[in-house]
């Protein structure tokens, strides 16, 4: 009987612990972007395994039921962006034209989800029962912010799949020198030539001018128009940010300076053992005697929508490979589709790069996509579109894990001889299993890693003292200029006293040494 009662006393208090540490949780997760949810949905369903009441609203929404997890769909975005962007000819444009491009597609998005009946479903939540945590995406989906106001202005953790931005670095004061911190929209290693620092440099401060002093006021203006009342300076909210869980993969990237709030989770949606893949793919990818080869261009680029010249090169390129080839293809049926290719509207990415027989993967060099293939060690072949796509290309050239494929050039001959390079070539898998390994090797996964930092931001009311003091500063002390000003006054007060000094010296002794002279 006691037991019983000591039992039943021992569950009571373990249900109250439980609910005592659950916590409110908002996830403001509005960009538009497949991979972006399957990279946050990982952190999102972690949370609330825990137990915490996790409400989330986003472009992208699971069928599946999970318990304590509310999802709200902002539908239509999709459709506006597919009209309104050719994604194969985004990155033709200038440097800065991309960076323009970039912010207007952010301003279409937002326009469109502002429109939505999810938005408006969230907006509808009373106020009088705010969240303790809010979550939300560290890039382009700012115009959500007036929502951290609505309910209480929680501490907010942001999470970002592109990595470190300039403003990112700027709002958490992480040193960002551009000197060898080269702009993800560029080519460039972390040594630059002059040319390439001063050229880094330029977009580097052009990306930030447009985000700081263009993109935000605009979705801050955006913002007020919806919710219809005033609001905190967006940049002040951005600047208050508790921490950012930044996709930086160990080995890939190039090692730079990062302030305790900023937590690297790079490969936080790659389970370590692979889930089974559907019977008919596992039998197809099985039989595959002499291999099989992955191409996908991730979920902003479709397959489907290259032009007719393209697709025949690869299809011209495919059929005469001895190797399988299976192919994320976003429509039905491809016309002259060779025998050993298979295609599916969507694939188990990360599964099938398990797979013992896959030889290597076609791919965009997206940031999710390298980070699962550096991962599960399958070499690269890259084409890459735009943006962060660029600079990942010359990270996998520089490691030796792949080669490069430029899409405009594109041919028949260019895929084959790509392909034949890194199969015929053993130091391409080679240096990509040890990039893996160095990826693997780590004390703790990404995911716990992130599930940590998040609730210690809860359990330290927003954790105030990760924030580093340099966000308080004004450009011109954080460059340490004003030091520069009193240091040059001061040096040129001590020179104009020595001056002063020595003239009057000459002044005073020019009569003596006059009379001296005369009286020689």
């Amino acid at each position: 009987m006691a037991v019983g009662v000591l039992l039943l006393t021992t569950l009571i208090m373990f249900a109250g612990l439980q609910e005592a540490e659950s916590a409110r949780i908002l996830g403001l997760l509005n960009f538009a972007s497949p991979s972006h949810h399957i990279f946050n949905r990982v952190l999102i369903r972690a949370l609330a395994a825990r137990g915490h009441q996790v409400t989330v609203i986003s472009t992208d929404v699971d069928a599946d039921n999970v318990p304590n997890l509310t999802s709200i769909k902002i539908e239509g975005v999709y459709e506006t962006l597919r009209n309104s962007y050719d994604f194969e000819t985004f990155g033709d444009q200038s440097d800065t034209g991309v960076i323009s491009s970039t912010f207007g597609w952010v301003e279409v998005l937002c326009k469109t989800e502002f429109r939505s009946e999810g938005t408006k479903q969230l907006l509808s939540y009373s106020s009088n029962e705010p969240f303790d945590l809010i979550i939300t995406e560290a890039s382009w989906a700012e115009c959500f912010f007036g929502f951290i106001q609505k309910f209480g202005s929680p501490p907010v953790v942001a999470i970002s799949g592109y990595g470190v931005h300039p403003w990112s670095a700027a709002a958490m004061g992480v040193p960002d020198n551009p000197s060898y911190i080269p702009v993800s929209l560029l080519p460039y290693s972390s040594t630059m030539t002059l040319t390439q620092k001063i050229y880094n440099s330029y977009i580097h401060y052009y990306f930030l001018y447009k985000y700081e002093y263009v993109h935000l006021p605009k979705m801050e203006a955006m913002a007020k128009e919806f919710f219809k009342e005033d609001m905190p300076s967006f940049m002040d909210i951005h600047r208050n940010f508790s921490l950012i869980l930044a996709n930086t993969v160990f080995g890939l990237d190039d090692p730079r300076p990062l302030t305790p709030n900023i937590i690297p989770i790079g490969g936080m949606h790659v389970k370590m053992k692979a889930d089974p893949l559907p019977k008919d793919l596992q039998k197809y990818l099985d039989e595959a005697k002499d291999g099989f080869i992955y191409f996908s261009l991730g979920t902003n680029i479709r397959s489907d929508t290259l032009n007719a010249g393209k697709l025949q090169a690869f299809m011209d390129a495919f059929s005469e490979l001895p190797q399988r080839v299976l192919w994320k293809f976003e429509s039905d049926n491809l016309q002259g589709l060779p025998s050993n290719v298979k295609i599916r509207k969507w694939l188990p990415q990360s599964d099938i790069l398990a797979h013992p027989n896959i030889r290597l993967f076609i791919t965009h060099c997206g940031r999710m996509s390298t980070t699962e293939t550096v991962y599960r060690g399958v070499p690269i072949v890259g084409i890459p579109f735009f943006l962060d796509q660029v600079l990942t290309i010359q990270k996998v050239l520089r490691k030796g894990i792949g080669v490069y494929v430029d899409y405009h050039t594109l041919t028949k001959g260019s895929i084959l001889q790509a392909i034949k390079e890194v199969l015929n070539n053993a130091s391409y898998e080679v240096n990509m299993k040890k990039m893996s390994a160095v990826l693997r090797d780590q004390p703790d996964s990404a995911l716990d890693r992130a599930v940590f930092w998040t609730e210690y931001v809860i359990r330290h009311k927003g954790a105030p003292h990760l924030r580093s003091a340099a966000t308080k500063l004004y450009w011109y002390e954080y460059l340490l200029l004003d030091v520069l000003l009193v240091v040059s006054i001061a040096g040129f007060a001590i020179i104009l006293v020595v001056y002063i000094l020595l003239r009057k010296t000459y002044h005073f002794l020019r009569p003596e040494l006059t009379k001296k002279v005369k009286r020689n």
